[in-house]
C-alpha cells in the first residue's frame, strides 16, 4: 500500500470541507423556509385577528401602575392593526418581521411629579415603555434655584405591541409582548414548527385575558419590567 501523498491527503480534506459545506447550506435553506413559513402563517392569522378583535375590544386584565397614586385597570384594547416587513437573506426576499400593534385608552390627563432621582428615571422608563408622549418641567425654588421636583404631564393612553422576529439561520421565531400584562415586554423563542394556529390561539387567548398557555415551552424566556 503505498503512502498517500500530502497533495492527496489535501484533497481529502478539501472533499470532505465541501461535503460539510453542502450539508450546512442545505440546513440552512430548511431552517430559513421553516421561519419564513411560520412568519407567513403568523401575518395571515394577525390580519385576520384584528377585524375580529376591533370589534370586540377585549377588556385589559392588567394594571398599568405608575405609582402608588396613580393606576389604571379595566381598560379595552382598541385600535389593532397587523404589519410585517421584509428583508433581503441570500438572495431571497424573507421576512423580517411581522408586528400587531393594539392601544389601551384612558382619555386621562395625568399630572405627577417626583422629587428623587431613581424615582424620576423609574417613572421616565415606564412612559417610554408604554409609548406615552409626555411633556417635563423640572420645578426649582424661586429663592435659591435649588431643584424642588420634575413634573410629567401626559394622557394615560397606552401602547401594547407583539413583535414576531425569525431567526432564518437556526429555524427559530422569537416574541417580544410589550404592555399586555402591565409595563412589561415578555420574550421568548420557539422552534419555528412550532408556531402555527395552534400557538397563535394561544397568544389571542392572552390578548383577550382568557387562561392560556401561549410561554408553555418557549425558550430563552425573559420577563422585563420598567
Amino acid at each position: 500500500m503505498r503512502p498517500v501523498g500530502y497533495l492527496e491527503e489535501l484533497k481529502r480534506q478539501a472533499d470532505a470541507a465541501l461535503a460539510q459545506q453542502g450539508q450546512d447550506i442545505g440546513a440552512l435553506q430548511r431552517n430559513a423556509l421553516l421561519a419564513d413559513s411560520a412568519c407567513q402563517s403568523a401575518a395571515r392569522y394577525m390580519g385576520t385577528l384584528v377585524r375580529q378583535l376591533n370589534v370586540l375590544q377585549p377588556l385589559c386584565r392588567a394594571t398599568f401602575r405608575f405609582d402608588n397614586k396613580h393606576a389604571f385597570s379595566q381598560l379595552r384594547f382598541t385600535d389593532f392593526r397587523s404589519d410585517s416587513r421584509m428583508k433581503k437573506l441570500r438572495d431571497a426576499e424573507v421576512f423580517d418581521h411581522v408586528v400587531l400593534n393594539f392601544n389601551a385608552k384612558t382619555d386621562t390627563r395625568v399630572s405627577i411629579a417626583k422629587d428623587f432621582p431613581p424615582e424620576i428615571e423609574k417613572l421616565e422608563a415606564r412612559l417610554r415603555q408604554c409609548g406615552v408622549f409626555y411633556e417635563s418641567s423640572v420645578i426649582r425654588d424661586p429663592d435659591n434655584g435649588k431643584f424642588v421636583e420634575k413634573r410629567f404631564d401626559f394622557i394615560a393612553d397606552f401602547q401594547a405591541t407583539v413583535r414576531i422576529i425569525p431567526d432564518h439561520d437556526s429555524g427559530q421565531i422569537a416574541f417580544h409582548v410589550a404592555n399586555l400584562d402591565g409595563f412589561e415586554t415578555v420574550s421568548v423563542v420557539f422552534p419555528a414548527f412550532e408556531v402555527g394556529s395552534a400557538r397563535l390561539d394561544e397568544l389571542a387567548r392572552w390578548i383577550t385575558g382568557e387562561p392560556n398557555a401561549f410561554l408553555r415551552d418557549g425558550q430563552h424566556l425573559r420577563r422585563v419590567t420598567a
